[in-house]
């Protein structure tokens, strides 16, 4: 016979259970168990942390058509990667293409994401995962994965966005390019890599800044709330930052 059903943490780590009568049991939140989550907060203290950017082919959340990633350790960049993924819908979007310029005749020899997953994984899973408008990126992996039937991995994200606004506030502008240009950044925008590169370097000088952050540890997004007093003028719904 089952007992009541109880509902157990906060935000992302909430979980519906029911269990038998009787019956007695702990839960560790999959999100962030608490070995990564030290492990996270070390990261942190250590500037350790991935900066990426997707472009996607379409409107479509799970159409990634090119990733960066910026590996950081120290606060010094150790690693870089750029790669064109075939989408899972082969097709490429006109106002999509007019940003990026990936077009559809180099997509189609480019490996799936279920073929460049195993390189990507290791910047991913368990890591601080920084991007330039996380929820839209994060969206993007996570889609993407999952139109594959990919598991998606442990980890925590910060947007550099927000980062900024907490850190430097009193800007007119927090897109990418107009920070860039402030801080007289080297951008190719909307290129992945380049665009990954901006980020990890503002990412950077935000954690750099001595700002108090106060971190969401019950969020995948650490970053949620912070800077929620500071909205940007309109919300990314695609390529717009």
């Amino acid at each position: 016979m089952s007992g009541p059903a109880w509902r157990i943490g906060r935000g992302a780590c909430t979980f519906r259970v029911r269990l038998p009568s009787g019956c007695r049991a702990f839960f560790v939140c999959p999100l962030c168990p608490r070995p990564m989550q030290q492990k996270i907060r070390q990261d942190l203290q250590e500037l350790n942390f991935t900066a990426i950017d997707f472009e996607t082919a379409t409107e479509q959340r799970h159409s990634a058509c090119s990733i960066g990633l910026v590996r950081v350790q120290g606060g010094q960049i150790v690693e870089t990667q750029q790669h064109l993924i075939r989408p899972f819908e082969l097709r490429v979007a006109p106002m999509n293409y007019a940003v990026h310029r990936i077009s559809l005749e180099q997509l189609r020899p480019a490996p799936a994401l279920p073929e460049l997953w195993p390189l990507l994984r290791p910047f991913v899973e368990e890591q601080v995962v920084v991007a330039h408008n996380a929820p839209f990126d994060v969206s993007v992996l996570e889609h993407s994965l999952r139109a594959y039937a990919l598991p998606v991995p442990a980890f925590h994200s910060l947007c550099s966005v927000k980062l900024m606004r907490a850190s430097h506030p009193g800007y007119d502008s927090y897109r990418l390019n107009e920070l860039a240009r402030r801080f007289e950044l080297t951008l190719n925008h909307h290129d992945s890599l380049s665009d990954a590169l901006a980020c990890a370097e503002l990412t950077l000088r935000a954690l750099r800044s001595g700002h108090p952050f106060d971190w969401a540890w019950k969020q995948r997004e650490l970053t949620k709330g912070i800077g929620s007093a500071h909205k940007p003028r309109a919300a990314r719904t695609s390529w717009r930052w």
